[in-house]
C-alpha cells in the first residue's frame, strides 16, 4: 500500500513538472537566451509565455542580440512599444516542430505578420531558415509551446513588400527610378515569393558612363536588366550554395559564389546586406548585373 502510495507522488509530481514546463521556463534552461528574457520580462510578456499558449517561439541567442549595433538594441530597450512589437514577432501562433515545418511556409505572428519559412537542401547539410535566421537547435519541446533556437535576430520586421522597399529605401533611389521607368513595381509588390538582387546607388555610379542614361531611353534594354536581378523564390544567404545557378525572371541563370570565409556573390557582384519582406527577400549588392548577351554592347562598348 505504501509502495502504490509513493508511485503516486511521484507521478504527480512528474505530471506537475511537466505542466510548469513552459516555453520561458524552457528559454531560462537553453543557457543561451538570458538577453531574450530579459527583454521579454521587460516587455511583461512573459506571463502570456507562461499562460496556456500554444506558442511556438524563434529566440534568438545573446549572441544574436550581441550582434546587433549598440544604438538599435538601446532604442528597443527605450521604445516598450517597439520592443513588443518585436518580441511578438518572433512568436508565431500554435506549436510547429521542426518535422511541419515546410518551404515557404507562413506562419502568423502574435505581432500579426508572418515569419516565412525555407528550407535548403546544400551540398553539406539541410538548412532551416525563419525569415532568413538558421534555426540552429530546433524543437525545444514545451508543455504550451515549442521553442526553435535562431542564429540572429529577425530585425526589421517585414510589413512591406519588395516594390515598396525599394522606392523607399535612400541607397536604393536610382533602382526606384529604374523599376518606375520599366513598370515593374506592381509586379514586385505582389505575393512572390520574389528574390530581388538590389544594386545600390553606388553601384550604379560604377557603370561606364552613358550606360544608365541609354538604358532609361530604352525601356526594353531596361526591362531586360532589371529582370536579370529578379528570382522566382526565396533565397536568403544561408540558402545560396556556392555554384548554385538561379535563373531569373529574365530567363538567364546568375551563379552564386559563396564559400566559407569569403563574402557571397551572385556573379561579379557582392552581396552586401540582406532585407526580408513580406514577398521575398532583397540582396542588396555592390554591382549592377547586366545579362550575358548585353554585356559587350552595354559596358565594353562604353569605356
Amino acid at each position: 500500500m505504501k509502495i502504490v502510495t509513493v508511485m503516486a507522488v511521484l507521478c504527480l509530481a512528474i505530471a506537475a513538472s511537466t505542466e510548469s514546463n513552459t516555453v520561458m521556463d524552457v528559454l531560462k534552461t537553453l543557457g543561451t537566451e538570458s538577453k531574450l528574457v530579459e527583454l521579454i520580462k521587460k516587455a511583461k510578456l512573459d506571463s502570456r509565455l507562461e499562460g496556456k499558449g500554444l506558442f511556438t517561439v524563434f529566440a534568438p541567442t545573446d549572441d544574436a542580440f550581441a550582434s546587433l549595433p549598440e544604438d538599435l538594441l538601446a532604442k528597443l530597450e527605450a521604445d516598450n512599444l517597439l520592443l513588443t512589437q518585436l518580441l511578438e514577432f518572433h512568436v508565431a501562433s500554435g506549436k510547429v516542430m521542426s518535422s511541419g515545418l515546410k518551404n515557404n511556409q507562413l506562419l502568423p505572428t502574435l505581432m500579426g505578420p508572418n515569419i516565412r519559412i525555407n528550407m535548403y537542401n546544400t551540398s553539406k547539410s539541410s538548412v532551416i531558415t525563419a525569415d532568413g535566421a538558421v534555426v540552429r537547435k530546433p524543437d525545444n519541446d514545451a508543455s504550451n509551446g515549442v521553442v526553435h533556437v535562431i542564429d540572429q535576430v529577425m530585425w526589421p520586421v517585414p510589413t512591406g513588400t519588395i516594390g515598396k522597399e525599394i522606392a523607399s529605401n535612400i541607397h536604393l533611389t536610382t533602382l526606384g527610378s529604374a523599376v518606375s521607368k520599366a513598370g515593374l513595381a506592381a509586379a514586385l509588390s505582389a505575393d512572390g515569393p520574389f528574390t530581388v538582387f538590389a544594386p545600390t546607388n553606388e553601384a550604379f555610379s560604377k557603370l561606364p558612363s552613358g550606360v544608365l542614361d541609354g538604358l532609361l531611353k530604352n525601356v526594353t534594354a531596361l526591362t531586360d536588366v532589371l529582370t536579370y536581378h529578379v528570382v522566382p523564390g526565396a533565397y536568403y544567404l544561408p540558402g545560396l550554395g556556392n555554384g548554385d545557378t538561379l535563373k531569373t525572371l529574365e530567363g538567364k541563370e546568375v551563379t552564386i559564389k559563396n564559400s566559407l570565409g569569403a563574402p557571397a556573390m551572385v556573379n561579379n557582384a557582392t552581396i552586401i546586406a540582406q532585407i526580408a519582406e513580406s514577398n521575398g527577400v532583397i540582396l542588396l549588392i555592390d554591382t549592377v548585373l547586366i545579362p550575358p548577351p548585353m554585356h559587350f554592347e552595354l559596358v565594353y562598348t562604353k569605356k
